[in-house]
């Protein structure tokens, strides 16, 4: 998986991965918040929250993000997403938590932290916790609450992107767990 006309790249980023049943809930409510044809929706397989976008790295950067994420610690937390709203500029449909738990905003902080000796500059702006639904959506959607999902989150995910004609593909390749510091990372089962 490498970027188009640049060999040896990647496009990597970290991010939440939700298991099975999160993801099944998580793209039900598509079905149900987003009219027919008014945009494209996420394949529940690649529904995630990015922790933090990476870009297109070499395999040098790759081994020192994989290196710091190793050093991340934090304990398992549980996100409960209760709004779904819409952004009209980049024309996306999402769901969110009414607020982020502490959990999260720390596991951000640290992995953003862990990632500046690699050469990563952290995002400036505010994080805010979300998972796109829908992609190229037409036409404004309410921002409303909707039914809760919630998701126990116990490890965090090293995850490819490959953009394709009909939308990007993601890849998880390695896994680290919360509640566990210092753990080697394992490869994904995505």
């Amino acid at each position: 998986m490498t970027v188009p006309g640049q060999p040896g790249r990647q496009r990597l980023f970290f991010a939440l991965w939700p298991d099975d049943d999160t993801r099944r809930a998580l793209a039900a409510l598509t079905g149900k918040h987003l009219p027919p044809g008014a945009g494209r929706p996420v394949e529940a397989r690649y529904l995630h929250l990015t922790l933090a976008f990476l870009g297109s790295v070499d395999g040098a950067f790759r081994a020192c993000a994989e290196r710091a994420a190793a050093t991340v610690s934090g304990a398992p937390f549980e996100l409960e997403f209760r709004r779904i709203g819409h952004w009209p500029r980049p024309r996306v449909t999402w769901s969110a938590p009414e607020s982020t738990p502490g959990a999260l905003i720390g596991l951000v902080t640290a992995l953003r932290n862990a990632l500046i000796p690699c050469g990563h500059a952290p995002e400036t702006r505010p994080y805010r916790a979300h998972i796109t639904l829908a992609r190229k959506v037409r036409g404004p959607l309410r921002d409303t609450d909707h039914e809760p999902v919630r998701w126990p989150v116990t490890d965090f995910h090293l995850v490819a992107s490959e953009t394709h004609p009909r939308g990007a593909r993601y890849t998880p390749l390695m896994s680290w767990p919360l509640g566990q510091p210092s753990m080697p990372a394992y490869p994904s089962m995505g």
